[in-house]
């Protein structure tokens, strides 16, 4: 079908009748068919919508508007125009640059981020010749054969998933196909992917030659919140076609934890007896402490108090929407270490207490 977004014609495939609808944006070169095998992999009761991205597959191609910025709107306007009240964003590659700039900007409903073998914020630097020859990529059926060979993957794909690759690559409007290497893969939105505030996973191929497991560790993982990545062994950059069902295992599982994560909303309060040799440290960070957490995934308010009675003592009450994101908030902080830095910090364990704010019962 088509939807009328920002001035221009997406041609959408939407799909099923689930709670959780999950959006997929494809990459360079691709279009809503890339996610074909991984959608057909997810459970028959999920609700998945794939547009075809301005200047790709049977979407409008104006002749300008190829930046970050005009994509998300596209997507941001899409979404408006088909009512979601809730859904999960998910973005490969340059769709996954996408994603990360319309995640910033906390659009209404957004649940959660998937990003596959994503582009990261920064800008993508490349030597000249490198950035010549991905001009020239999408040119002939040879050129895409080199692309795939040299560059895409790390399986061999299917007979007919090559064909498509091939068919989509050439499809795609020149001006669609320049954007990229010449300017839009170059725009840097670290400072915008610091807003974002869902729950966020990485799916990342072991031997993407593209965008690699140490890049995402050091470019991406480092500046979106909270984001967590899967490594998929043996698999190259267009994992959504070399391994679709490993794919959609991941998105299954990270969507289902979304769906179940619901329930009463909780205050948490924290009792925080620091040792007299670490409390200047500890007060000293508590600024940067409270914006990190205030920033986390579910987290409605966090507040700090010092006793006056009791110097050493602080006490935090934290508001978040769900007992599960501040389970898995501890389960970051403890995963990075944070919480081992702590324990050394205090005179006794943190004297945590929960209860529901619609219940009122104290766990």
């Amino acid at each position: 079908m088509k939807v009328a977004s920002n001035g221009i014609q997406i041609h959408v495939k939407d799909q099923g009748d689930g709670t959780l609808p999950v959006v997929f944006l494809h990459y360079w070169g691709g279009s809503s068919r890339t996610w074909d095998d991984v959608i057909a992999a997810l459970p028959a009761g999920y609700r998945t919508i794939a547009p075809d991205l301005r200047g790709w597959g049977d979407s409008d191609a104006p002749a300008a508007g190829y930046a970050l910025a005009d994509f998300a709107d596209d997507v941001q306007h899409m979404l408006v125009a088909m009512n979601l009240n809730r859904f999960v964003l998910a973005g490969h590659s340059m769709g996954g640059k996408i994603a990360q700039l319309l995640a910033s900007r906390r659009p209404r409903g957004l649940a959660g981020l998937v990003l596959v073998a994503p582009s990261p914020p920064v800008p993508l630097v490349l030597p000249g010749e490198v950035r010549a020859a991905m001009e020239g990529a999408y040119l002939s059926r040879e050129s895409v054969g080199m692309a795939i060979d040299q560059m895409l993957t790390a399986k061999p794909l299917s007979p007919k998933h090559r064909e498509q690759v091939i068919e989509d690559s050439l499809r795609g409007a020149s001006q669609a196909k320049l954007a990229w290497p010449q300017s839009t893969s170059l725009e840097d939105i670290t400072l915008d992917v610091a807003a974002i505030n869902v729950p966020t996973i990485v799916i990342a191929g072991e031997l993407d030659r593209i965008d690699g497991t140490a890049i995402l560790e050091a470019e991406l993982l480092t500046r979106v919140p909270h984001a967590v990545m899967h490594v998929l062994p043996g698999t190259g950059h267009l994992s959504p076609l070399e391994s679709p069902v490993e794919v959609a295992g991941i998105i299954r599982e990270f969507v289902d934890g979304l769906e179940h994560a619901g329930g009463d909303a909780i205050t948490v309060t924290l009792l925080m007896n620091v040792k007299e040799d670490f409390a200047a440290d500890f007060v000293g960070g508590l600024s940067a402490l409270m914006r990190e957490t205030s920033s986390s995934p579910g987290a409605r308010s966090v507040r700090a108090f010092r006793n006056a009675e009791r110097a050493n003592a602080i006490l935090f009450v934290e508001e978040w929407e769900s007992e599960a994101a501040f389970k898995r908030y501890i389960a970051w902080r403890t995963e990075r270490g944070d919480m081992a830095r702590l324990t050394r910090m205090l005179s006794k364990p943190a004297e945590i207490t929960t209860w529901s704010t619609a219940t009122q019962a104290v766990s």
